[in-house]
């Protein structure tokens, strides 16, 4: 399934293979590439899109392992490279839809993040 909203473009589909994941440039910007397999088109050939993250994100989609239903939601960027146009969600969201018990634990036990930080509910407004 796809759609566009706005300025942005939602898919979703199983990931045609493990995520790519890598560090970038001289900060290690975390980047992590995949495919997905989002529908058929009027010819009934399957629609695939190529999918990328960074930083935080990326950290995430990391774990996406072939097979996995996934929910991207981002911007489309283009670019041509030998007289052909190809596209990429740049992903502002990825959430792992109906995963498995397994997938759940897995993405619990991933490493917490420099920038997050444990509150306690004293510590809360409300």
């Amino acid at each position: 399934m796809r759609a566009k909203l706005g300025d942005g473009v939602m898919a979703c589909g199983n990931a045609t293979k493990d995520a790519e994941y890598k560090l970038l440039g001289e900060k290690n910007t975390p980047n992590c590439k995949w495919g997905m397999a989002v529908g058929k088109d009027k010819d009934d050939n399957t629609v695939f899109a190529n999918c990328e993250a960074w930083g935080r994100l990326a950290n995430y989609a990391a774990g996406i392992k072939k097979g996995d239903p996934v929910l991207v939601f981002g911007q489309m960027r283009s670019h041509e490279y030998n007289g052909k146009t190809y596209h990429t969600l740049v992903a502002d969201f990825v959430q792992f839809i109906g995963s498995t018990t397994e997938k759940r634990q897995e993405m619990q036990q991933a490493e917490p993040q420099d920038d997050f930080f444990t509150v306690d509910d004293g510590d809360l407004p409300f």
